[in-house]
């Protein structure tokens, strides 16, 4: 009992107590300056109230004077319900609850926060006394739209939405359902609803005209925005991934049939452990072999034959090639035979090359020819003279290049076409004194090549 009465002054009168039991035999009495005196006998004036009576118990309660566990002055103190009295303004509460509404008893709204208003149609329009039913419909719970059911139900989450304006038909893209709560204001006699967009993705936010910057700091659905964000992209990012891989795979399968067919390229070309190393990327040294049986083989008089064809065809196709000048390209060849090396240069680039002094011969037998001719050697000549396809017009033997062996016979010829060939080609073997151009230079350096093979 004296804990109760000790916890009843501290929570009620804010104030510290002693309580002390009165002992059952002894009437006592408390004068207006708080003390305690006996009386002894009885008085015709009138009395204070007793503190014991028979059959109950008594007990002294003596306030603790100048405690410091005593409340400030100001903690006893009503709390006013005038609006002047307030510690806020009216405009700062509606920035700091933009989207809470306060609804009267005949259910007219009342007041509405900033963002309440940047959403709805109808709020916006000036003098006019607005029902709640105007602008809003009540989700859930679903009640009839009343104030007393609404009071009734104050522990009950609840959902309103707001209603499209009937004459805007963009207005229907912005509708928003709220979440929150009711809260009963009893000094004004209203109600008033604090809640929340509902909202999961930054875009319905911006698409009903409101930004994440319209949603205050300590509401939860600011958070729920940014967390949606963030998993939309990592979906994305995901996605891109997924994308990339399926890429990679893609690439690898490629390379990996590249890589057989570059395998098989080698093993047909090179000896199985020549290929082997240059597709592992080691070096492949040079090795002497003992004993090894060699074979050449050719068709007799077939290699040179079609090769001076092939010139002749190219100085009558000439007359057909024409400069930007529109006058024909003039064209030197010059052919040789004799033996050559041939072998596959690179490791990362394998090329099929020929070396050797009858490769830099080819090369100037062309540089010694005469625009619009074709120029034999020796060794060529004799593989030709027998075929009556051809006619020669002998040169001196001066007209050799410097580096062309002394110990073989003959000299050089231009080449032509014979009397059983077909047409005339009188005017392939005119002779023509144009200076040389290089394009003609590099056509028959490249026909060079392609024959010394």
């Amino acid at each position: 009992m004296p804990g109760l009465i000790r916890a009843a002054a501290r929570r009620i009168y804010q104030v510290e107590v002693e309580v002390e039991e009165a002992p059952p035999t002894r009437l006592r009495a408390m004068n207006e300056d708080g003390e305690i005196s006996d009386r002894s006998t009885p008085s015709s004036s009138p009395s204070p109230p007793t503190f014991s009576s028979p059959g109950c118990l008594s007990f002294l309660i003596r306030e603790i004077r100048n405690t410091s566990l005593s409340s400030p002055p100001s903690s006893s103190r009503q709390l006013s319900r005038l609006p002047t009295d307030l510690r806020i303004g009216l405009s700062t509460f509606c920035r700091a609850f933009p989207f809470h509404l306060i609804i009267g008893p005949n259910m007219e709204v009342l007041q509405v926060g900033v963002g309440l208003k940047n959403v709805g149609e109808g709020i916006r329009k000036p003098y006019r006394t607005l029902s709640f039913s105007d602008s809003f419909q009540l989700v859930s719970p679903r009640i009839p739209c009343s104030f007393q059911n609404i009071l009734l139900r104050l522990s009950t989450p609840f959902t309103i939405r707001t209603r499209p304006d009937p004459s805007a038909l963009e207005s229907r893209e912005k509708v928003m359902e709220l979440k929150g709560q009711m809260i009963h204001l009893p000094e004004s006699n209203s109600i008033m609803f604090l809640g929340s967009p509902r909202v999961d993705r930054l875009e319905e936010l911006m698409g009903r005209g409101l930004h994440l910057s319209d949603i205050p700091i300590h509401d939860a659905t600011r958070d729920v925005i940014l967390v949606g964000e963030q998993a939309k992209a990592q979906d994305g990012l995901k996605k891109r991934m997924d994308k990339l891989k399926a890429t990679l795979e893609r690439t690898h399968r490629a390379l990996e049939e590249e890589k057989r067919r570059t395998v098989e390229l080698l093993y047909s070309i090179f000896p199985g452990h020549v290929a082997q190393r240059l597709w592992q990327g080691l070096p492949v040294q040079a090795k002497k072999f003992d004993d090894v049986t060699m074979l050449f083989s050719d068709i007799v008089g077939f290699t040179a034959v079609p090769i001076a064809l092939m010139a002749l065809k190219m100085i009558e196709l000439s007359e057909e090639v024409l400069t930007p000048d529109a006058k024909p390209i003039k064209l030197r060849i010059g052919i040789h035979s004799g033996s050559v090396l041939a072998g596959v240069v690179g490791v990362k680039m394998p090329r099929y090359c020929l070396f050797g002094n009858n490769v830099t011969l080819a090369s100037k037998f062309e540089s010694g020819s005469q625009p619009r001719r074709i120029n034999v050697s020796p060794t060529t000549y004799h593989l030709l003279r027998d075929d009556c396809s051809f006619s020669f017009i002998p040169r001196s033997r001066q007209e050799l290049p410097e580096n062309f062996p002394k110990e073989i016979p003959g000299i050089c010829y231009f080449l032509d076409a014979g009397k059983s060939g077909q047409g005339s080609h009188t005017s392939l073997t005119s002779t023509r004194s144009a200076p040389i151009r290089k394009a003609s230079y590099n056509i028959g350096t490249m026909f060079l090549r392609e024959t010394s093979l």
